[in-house]
């Protein structure tokens, strides 16, 4: 991103697409396609073909910055005037290259790195009401959640970049995701496979016990249970422990499960906001902030019709 004057004197961001990046980016994505077959056998559960399918068309998307444009206009329009959110309006776009206004902001790599813990947890807290609020307000999740695409403006708002990478969900956050939280909530393992099942998280034929599904799952809900939230990477670090030692059964849990490619950038946007919430090592009211934009998960409203992905 560089910092630059519009012709009407007003200092811009503009942000343009380095040579090669195109041909380099569908190099990686068909080497990708290739390593397929060896990666099979490391997750004998997962329909690796389909997702495959899935990232390089999403990726494909990146390229042309008039779709990256379109979508920061959405967010713009939704969060105009939102005390906690602040999106920079675009004021023209091409292929390759675009240009919005330049806002000021501190980075939150460096909330991460100096910021008191009063900061940290605010920044926490701005993170994700703007994640969990987006598809209700936007129809739009922004789904690269790493520190480099966030800042904090001077007035205390979550400064958002980068809209690249969206998932589309016109109809809010699919309503199984919903349904799957609260099973996991109420403890209720038998209808919690079931669901999977129905949703293609398990493959027919696959042997899994309902409570091991349960347990595998806890890093999802174990913020939920509780008002307070610590999320810090000696948490993190033990989750990944725990589902990575080759002789856990979370382990082999892990291998047995798919992933449906309508909710790839879903997936990816939970794990990485879990990555940066643990960067901050900060108290997080996350139960509050999902029940305010999604109620029936804690029965505070009656559940949402089912609608598409």
């Amino acid at each position: 991103m560089h910092r630059a004057v519009w012709h009407d004197g007003r200092v811009v961001a503009v942000k343009v697409q380095y040579p090669g990046a195109e041909e380099a980016l569908r190099s990686d994505l068909r080497q990708l396609s290739r390593m397929t077959r060896l990666m099979q056998p490391l997750a004998p559960g997962l329909e690796l073909k389909p997702l495959v399918t899935e990232l390089r068309e999403r990726m494909e998307e990146e390229l042309d910055y008039r779709d990256e444009a379109a979508h920061q206009r959405v967010f713009a329009e939704a969060f105009d005037g939102d005390a906690r959110v602040r999106v920079p309006r675009v004021l023209a776009s091409a292929p390759k290259a675009m240009i919005s206004e330049w806002v000021d902001g501190r980075k939150l790599s460096d909330v991460i790195r100096s910021g008191s813990q009063e900061e940290r947890d605010a920044a926490a807290a701005l993170l994700a009401e703007f994640l969990y609020s987006s598809p209700g307000k936007v129809g739009l999740l922004h789904a690269d959640p790493h520190p480099g695409n966030f800042q904090i403006t001077p007035d205390g708002r979550l400064l958002v970049l980068d809209f690249g990478a969206v998932a589309r969900l016109p109809h809010g956050l699919p309503r199984p995701l919903s349904l799957m939280v609260r099973l996991a909530l109420e403890d209720r393992p038998d209808d919690l496979l079931q669901l999977l099942r129905d949703e293609h998280f398990v493959l027919p034929g696959t042997d899994l016990g309902a409570s091991e599904v349960l347990a595998y799952l806890a890093p999802f809900t174990e913020p939920l249970r509780a008002e307070s939230f610590r999320f810090d990477r000696a948490w993190l670090q033990s989750q990944a422990e725990r589902m990575g030692d080759l002789r856990s059964p979370h382990f082999r849990t892990g291998r047995e499960l798919n992933l449906p490619p309508q909710y790839l950038l879903i997936h990816r946007v939970t794990m990485g906001t879990l990555g940066v919430l643990c960067q901050l090592d900060a108290d997080v009211q996350l139960r509050g902030i999902v029940q305010r934009w999604q109620p029936w998960i804690f029965g505070d409203e009656e559940e949402p019709a089912a609608s598409p992905v």
